[in-house]
């Protein structure tokens, strides 16, 4: 097993006082598992997300592209990838199946990274 990434260990480390502190739930081991190779399909994209642990256990990847808009991508452990975003004045939202065996985003996760790519940093 390889290490954990840098991006995900802060993450992590920023979410478990609050898990003591306002109730939230850790995320699982599945959660981290999907999230590590979530960040493996995305790394070749270049522009490194925001990660965060979200107050149900899902943990969130979230890209902005100055004023054309962003895009977050989250993944709970239950093998299905959430993701919404608002691109260009347009609002899109939709849950994926997401398999850690993938080698690469399911296709509308994929589709709405690789636009909000083209048109912004």
């Amino acid at each position: 097993m390889r290490p954990m990434s840098p991006l995900l260990m802060l993450a992590l480390a920023d979410a478990i006082p609050l898990v003591e502190e306002r109730g939230w739930a850790l995320p699982s081991s599945a959660a981290v598992a999907e999230a590590e190779h979530l960040l493996a399909l995305v790394t070749p994209l270049g522009r490194e997300p925001v990660a965060e642990a979200q107050p149900d256990g899902a943990i969130a990847f979230e890209w902005e592209a100055a004023d054309a808009g962003w895009l977050k991508l989250s993944v709970d452990g239950s093998g299905r990838l959430t993701h919404s975003a608002v691109i260009g004045g347009d609002e899109y939202e939709q849950v994926e199946d997401f398999a850690l065996t993938a080698a690469e985003l399911p296709g509308w996760a994929g589709e709405l990274l690789r636009k909000l790519m083209a048109v912004g940093h």
